[in-house]
C-alpha cells in the first residue's frame, strides 16, 4: 500500500485542499458519532476557523485550554494554533458547522493590515462566545447562511466575501469589548512548535517503528520535555497517541478498502496482528472484523 504523507509546508502547518485554490474558503459540517472515539484529532492550520455548535456538547481544546461548548455557542480559533475537539455526552449526538479561511482570502495592503494583522500577532489562541451574546448570534447566523450557499450559484465568491467581511467585523466587535477573558497564549511559543514537529512526524512516519527517541531528536528535546509536551497539548503520553493515530488510520482503512486484517494492522504500524486486534478492540469496543461489517451495513442504511 502506497502511504501518503501528511501534507505540510515548511513550518510544519497542515496544508489544506481547498476546492477551488484561487477562493481558499472551507466549510464543513462535523458529526462527531462519526469520529473515532468521538474526537477531532488535534491539528493546526494557517486559516482562521469559526464553528458554532448546532447540536449536542462539545469539549474544544486550544493548545492546552479546554472550552466547554453548547447548543448554539460559536468558536474562533487563531491562525496556526493547535486545536482539538471530544464530544461531551456520548448519548447525545454532536454536531458542529464551520468555516474556515486565511488572510489571504481578502485583498492585501490596508485591508490585510489594518483588519488581520492585528488579530494574528495577539497572544490571542481563540475564544468561546455564548449563544446568548449578540455577537455570537450573528457569528451563528452568518455561519449557516456561509454553510448553506450552493457553490455553483452565480456570484458565490461575492457573496461569502461580503458575508464572511460581516462575520470577520463582528468577530472584531467581540475582540474589541474589554469585559471578555480570551483564551491566551501563556505557554512559550517555542513549546507549541515541538510540540507541532513531533505530530508531523508521527503523521508522516505512522506505518514505521517510532521510538521516544525518534521523536526528540526530531524535534530536538529531552525525553522529559517530550513527554511532559504531549502531556500539556493532548492529555496524553507519546506512545498513547501515536498508537491513537494508528487506530484513527487503520479504522478509516477498514472502512474504505478491501485489505485484510492483517494488512491494515501492518500498513498502520502495528508489528503484531494480535496487538493490533486487542488495542483495537479496547478502542472501540469491537473487533476489527466487527467494526468493519457495522461499518458496511451502516454505509447502506439510506440517509434521511
Amino acid at each position: 500500500m502506497q502511504k501518503i504523507p501528511v501534507k505540510t509546508d515548511k513550518h510544519l502547518r497542515e496544508l489544506i485542499d481547498y476546492k477551488d485554490i484561487s477562493f481558499p474558503l472551507e466549510t464543513w459540517a462535523d458529526i462527531y458519532t462519526t469520529f473515532p472515539d468521538y474526537t477531532l484529532n488535534c491539528h493546526w492550520h494557517n486559516s482562521f476557523e469559526f464553528g458554532t455548535l448546532v447540536k449536542g456538547e462539545l469539549d474544544f481544546y486550544t493548545d492546552e485550554t479546554c472550552l466547554k461548548l453548547k447548543k448554539g455557542d460559536c468558536i474562533f480559533v487563531n491562525s496556526n494554533v493547535l486545536h482539538m475537539a471530544k464530544q461531551t455526552n456520548l448519548q447525545e449526538p454532536a454536531t458542529m458547522i464551520g468555516v474556515g479561511f486565511p488572510a489571504s482570502l481578502f485583498p492585501g495592503g490596508s485591508i490585510f493590515h489594518k483588519y488581520f494583522q492585528p488579530v494574528m500577532k495577539m497572544s490571542l489562541q481563540g475564544f468561546r462566545i455564548e449563544a446568548s451574546n449578540l455577537h455570537g448570534m450573528k457569528i451563528s447566523q452568518l455561519l449557516g447562511d456561509i454553510c448553506e450557499m450552493w457553490d455553483e450559484t452565480y456570484g458565490y465568491e461575492l457573496h461569502c466575501l461580503s458575508l464572511l467581511s460581516q462575520l470577520w467585523l463582528e468577530n472584531l466587535a467581540y475582540i474589541s469589548e474589554k469585559n471578555h477573558t480570551f483564551v491566551i497564549r501563556e505557554t512559550p511559543l517555542h513549546h507549541g512548535v515541538m510540540v507541532k514537529q513531533m505530530i508531523s512526524y508521527i503523521q508522516e512516519h505512522f506505518a514505521d517503528n517510532i521510538t521516544i527517541q525518534a521523536l526528540t531528536e526530531h524535534a530536538h528535546v529531552s525525553r522529559s520535555e517530550c513527554f511532559r509536551s504531549f502531556r500539556r497539548y493532548t492529555g496524553k503520553k507519546p506512545m498513547e497517541y501515536i498508537n491513537e493515530y494508528r487506530l484513527l488510520q487503520a479504522a478509516g482503512l477498514l472502512r474504505d478498502t478491501n485489505l485484510s486484517i492483517s494488512e491494515v494492522g501492518s500498513s498502520c504500524g502495528f508489528g503484531s496482528s494480535s496487538y493490533f486486534g486487542k488495542l483495537f478492540r479496547k478502542k472501540y469496543g469491537v473487533t476489527p472484523l466487527e467494526y468493519r461489517k457495522e461499518s458496511s451495513i451502516k454505509s447502506k442504511i439510506p440517509q434521511e
